[in-house]
């Protein structure tokens, strides 16, 4: 007979008694029936017998220990990775690939994923065929890869890669998993942090954090191995490059805004979060292991691309900043709430309002040039911020497109009395530009905006006089 218990690994007591158990039930002859030992099978590919099977999976094995170890794959389970052939569903005949595993592809999920190893006919000789292994077929960080049918060796031993176990998470692993919101931190184990780290294309905050001996997953649970330590972050991102307006453009000069790319560095390994992981809007869990005992600390980075590139990093839990990156990006981008003012103006013989509809403090922000293409425009140095002002022509609006004319008789004064220099706008078919940006000192706290008098030549309507009728609107920007 045979005796299957699920252990936790390093309990060495617990082993003992198993021990014990095991033999006292061999003294007393326990009347169940043995499980029958698997019974070694000759695989065939194409009807053809598989020559030197059993080589093919040592030799994918090996192949496969170097992925492991350049932690292109992590150790996802208690037993060391083995190589099967995947049954086609016809008696003893195989596809023409290995599969290696379980592992886990760094940046999926907190389930088992498996590594195709390709096979190569090498020659044939009556009714048999010989094949030789070819380079692991590694998935692409966070891209699961998991066969759909049994697996097999050659010893007849079978096994069904769709069942989940439960994981021991080896060096490397990094799991990023949904978070609906729904349980608290305390609920969950995690200790409150406040980690904010922000780009004009993609931010992130850190709210809670944890180093568990084990944490549950819809998958099921995942511990550490021995010499590695479970840490588990919560997140929530949202991705500004699709939810932001702004970057809602075709027509880009050169190449579009590249996404930032969020990575966590661990001591002697950067692992980076897959942005297809990630919510356009919302939280995650990522679960990952550290080398234990720590050799150094952790960071999340956040990678701006591109001509102007930036790099920010800061330590978790403790949020101390390794980067000297802008002082805007310290602060947070927009106001949760905005009252949304309105500047009575007069547009030749109307009546018109321009209303504010929303403020955002950058790094970087899109900016039309000429009619047709866009670009991004940058601070001109780290004391400075990127003020974006959004405004809406409301009313009997006149027939005529004319933001690309009237834009710079909207401007922004700061508290010493000067005129922020505008550095660029976006616009479209209305008489008012949807969007201004001026340059303004990091710090700046409040400004005015509002129209000045002036006289443009619009088409349709001709030369068309532009003045306020209230007076201008404070915006402030403590938030």
């Amino acid at each position: 007979m045979t005796l299957s218990i699920h252990l936790v690994r390093g309990a060495r007591t617990v082993r003992g008694a198993v021990l014990g158990l095991t033999v006292l039930l061999a003294v007393t002859g326990c009347g169940t029936a043995s499980q029958p030992q698997p019974v070694a099978v000759q695989l065939t590919v194409e009807g053809l017998k598989l020559a030197d099977a059993a080589d093919l999976q040592a030799q994918a094995e090996a192949q496969l220990a170097y992925t492991l170890e350049y932690g292109y794959v992590a150790r996802a389970g208690a037993a060391a990775v083995s190589c099967w052939f995947a049954k086609t569903g016809v008696e003893a005949e195989v596809d023409k690939r290995l599969w290696c595993g379980p592992v886990q592809v760094p940046g999926t999920g907190a389930g088992t994923d498996w590594v195709p190893v390709p096979i190569k006919e090498v020659t044939r000789n009556g009714d048999e065929v010989r094949y030789e292994v070819q380079s692991p077929q590694v998935p692409e960080k966070g891209k699961r890869s998991t066969p759909t049918e049994r697996l097999v060796r050659t010893d007849g031993k079978e096994l069904d890669p769709s069942k989940q176990q439960d994981l021991t998470a080896g060096r490397d692993f990094l799991a990023v998993l949904p978070d609906d919101g729904k349980r608290t931190n305390s609920d969950l184990g995690l200790g409150d942090i406040d980690v904010k780290l922000r780009d004009d294309l993609l931010s992130a905050a850190v709210t809670g954090w944890a180093n568990p001996d084990i944490w549950f997953t819809a998958d099921g649970t995942v511990r550490a191995e021995p010499g590695s330590r479970l840490r588990v972050v919560r997140m929530r991102v949202e991705k500004l490059n699709e939810t932001d307006s702004g970057f809602h453009r075709t027509n880009w000069q050169g190449f579009a805004p590249q996404p930032s790319e969020l990575a966590l560095e661990v001591p002697g390994k950067r692992q980076l979060l897959p942005a297809d992981r990630l919510p356009a809007n919302g939280s995650v869990f990522v679960v990952y292991t550290v080398p234990d005992p720590q050799q150094g600390a952790e960071t999340l980075a956040l990678d701006t691309l591109g001509a102007k590139s930036l790099e920010q990093r800061v330590e978790l839990p403790t949020g101390k900043r390794s980067d000297t990156s802008p002082q805007v990006l310290h602060r947070a981008a927009w106001p949760p709430h905005f009252p949304e003012p309105t500047q009575k103006i007069r547009f030749g013989d109307r009546e018109l309002g321009m209303k504010v509809t929303g403020i955002r403090l950058g790094r970087q922000r899109p900016v039309k040039l000429g009619e047709s293409q866009y670009d991004v425009a940058t601070i001109s140095g780290p004391d400075k911020a990127l003020l974006e002002v959004r405004v809406e022509a409301t009313g009997n609006l006149p027939d005529t497109a004319g933001g690309s004319l009237t834009k710079n008789l909207i401007t922004v004064v700061l508290p010493d009395g000067s005129t922020a220099p505008q550095v660029g706008a976006r616009y479209d078919g209305g008489p008012l530009p949807f969007a201004i940006v001026v340059e303004i000192p990091a710090d700046t706290r409040s400004v005015s905006v509002g129209l000045v008098d002036g006289v443009v030549e619009l088409p349709r309507l001709g030369r068309t006089s532009i003045s306020p009728v209230d007076s201008r609107l404070t915006l402030a920007l403590e938030f």
